[in-house]
């Protein structure tokens, strides 16, 4: 009767599984062989991604064959739970949707060269890319041009001049913007909002504003988007902006955007074994460029960045930052991550309370830099508005080497409750040009960190190494607290009590 029984529910949950995937289709997109006429089958496929996006029901997938796309989707319908729409490449390196035109055939008039018959959708986010490495300026008139600027006209007119009055047609690859982002949801733009879609395997590049928009006031109606091995890469400015509510973003890379590789702006995203390297690539963007950034609003918490690659982010004149938790967000938990060379910070804290940074490695953050805030762990005032000051955080088990300072704090000192003080516990710092910025002490609570050979700044100090390190790694394995796993009291993963060194303890032990 038992087995029976199994038997029955066994075809039952079959039954119920083959209901919701039964009238799934899967439609087929060709860039060169394909037309927008076409059922958007294997044999007779779709020419773009938006036609198959007007089709695409909950539980569908539109399989991108190898090929070029240029084009943006806005609209198209949301997935469901369990049956999400996919939107899926054959191949990452060979389906590539693009926003920006390769021209070969510049006409020269003078010292400038001209481009008639472009399309650029929303001219105010147009660019022009040279080499993959730089961006021409913007004049407002024609007569304005100078070496390394460009013109648009109304009419769609590029007019440009390069440096040394290159020629674009044969001594430069010159690319010149014409749309917005591949994928847009929400209210921006004219877009629908859509929850529960999948993107997967393809890259997104060069697009006027973002590889992907979302509608950050809306952050529950755009849920539930995964990124799966997505490459991201030359996009003027953000390569994703916004991830919101439940997205999981995991195995993608983000190379070389204008601004942030990718910026989470709702709760609970996941944000998981990604590459996030050189953003910020085409000059200072203002507020800088970093890997991933958490915030600025009170709608991004609860989130979980691990296991990721954040290298050398930030242009050389801007700000660089591996990870950049601002404004209001909270709660968040950042684990796991290498973070490896940079222009200027590798965790900052712009604001931002009770995250959780834990069991990192910081590797030559901002290697060369002589600005006093410069450093692995930055904790300074939001720049988008109160509450201003980080608060709560606890910075606990990570490793720093290397780096101008491990602490730079913008002044503030211990003020309020104990509960409210930024707590470093139980990291190992070593080899940075100085111990930390002058108010780090001050402003933050250091309890059983380890230094070695991080002088006082405008000191010699020096200690050999090998031998702090090895008696730093004696106590570490006799002392109970700091046993690999254990947390420390109050914070909110699994709490044991640690006792209460102070770091100058720590020093005059050593």
């Amino acid at each position: 009767m038992k087995a029976l029984m199994l038997k029955a529910m066994f075809f039952a949950v079959m039954s119920w599984g083959f209901a919701i995937y039964a009238g799934a289709a899967v439609y087929h997109v060709d860039a060169s062989r394909g037309s927008d006429l076409n059922p958007g089958t294997d044999a007779e496929p779709f020419k773009t991604v938006r036609r198959a996006s007007e089709v695409l029901e909950p539980g569908d997938t539109a399989r991108i064959h190898e090929g070029e796309y240029h084009e943006q989707i806005v609209g198209g319908k949301s997935g469901r739970e369990g049956a999400p729409i996919v939107y899926e490449g054959v191949d990452p390196d060979k389906v590539i949707l693009k926003g920006s035109v390769l021209v070969k055939d510049w006409v020269r008039t003078g010292t400038s060269w001209i481009k008639q018959g472009l399309a650029p959708v929303t001219p105010e986010n147009a660019f022009v890319m040279v080499d993959e490495r730089r961006l021409l300026k913007r004049v407002d008139r024609v007569e304005a041009l100078f070496p390394g600027s460009f013109f648009l006209s109304r009419d769609g007119v590029y007019v440009i001049r390069l440096w040394r009055d290159a020629d674009p047609n044969t001594s430069h690859s010159v690319e010149v913007y014409e749309y917005d982002f591949a994928f847009n949801s929400g209210d921006r733009w004219n877009g629908t909002a859509k929850r529960w879609i999948v993107l997967r395997t393809m890259t997104l590049e060069k697009y006027g504003t973002y590889a992907v928009s979302t509608d950050a006031h809306h952050p529950q109606a755009n849920s539930h988007w995964e990124l799966d091995r997505l490459k991201v890469r030359y996009n003027h400015a953000e390569g994703i902006f916004y991830c919101l509510d439940d997205w999981y973003v995991h195995d993608c890379e983000f190379v070389r955007n204008g601004g942030h590789g990718c910026q989470l702006n709702g709760a609970r995203v996941r944000f998981v074994r990604n590459v996030s390297s050189e953003n910020e690539w085409f000059g200072p963007s203002g507020d800088g460029g970093c890997g991933v950034l958490i915030g600025p609003d009170a709608t991004a918490h609860s989130c979980e960045i691990s296991y990721n690659v954040f290298e050398n982010n930030g242009h050389q004149s801007g700000y660089g930052c591996g990870v950049y938790l601002e404004g209001r967000s909270r709660g968040n938990y950042v684990h796991n991550n290498l973070l490896i060379g940079g222009s200027a910070a590798g965790v900052g804290f712009y604001g931002s309370s009770k995250n959780l940074v834990y069991d990192n490695v910081l590797i030559e953050i901002a290697a060369g830099s002589e600005w006093d805030f410069a450093a692995a762990f930055v904790l300074h005032p939001s720049i988008e508005g109160a509450p201003t000051e980080p608060q709560a955080n606890l910075i606990e088990r990570n490793i720093v080497w290397g780096c101008p300072r491990p602490i730079a704090v913008q002044k503030r000192t211990k003020e309020g409750s104990p509960e409210s003080f930024n707590r470093f516990v139980n990291n190992v710092f070593a080899r940075c040009r100085f111990e930390s910025s002058a108010d780090a002490a001050e402003a933050v609570a250091l309890e059983s960190n380890r230094w070695l050979q991080c002088p006082l700044e405008g000191s010699n100090q020096s200690t050999g190494l090998g031998k702090r390190l090895k008696r730093s790694l004696r106590k570490l394995l006799n002392r109970e607290a700091t046993i690999a796993g254990e947390r420390v009291e109050g914070s909110s993963v699994e709490g044991k009590i640690i006792p209460k060194t102070t770091d100058s303890q720590d020093r005059a032990a050593q």
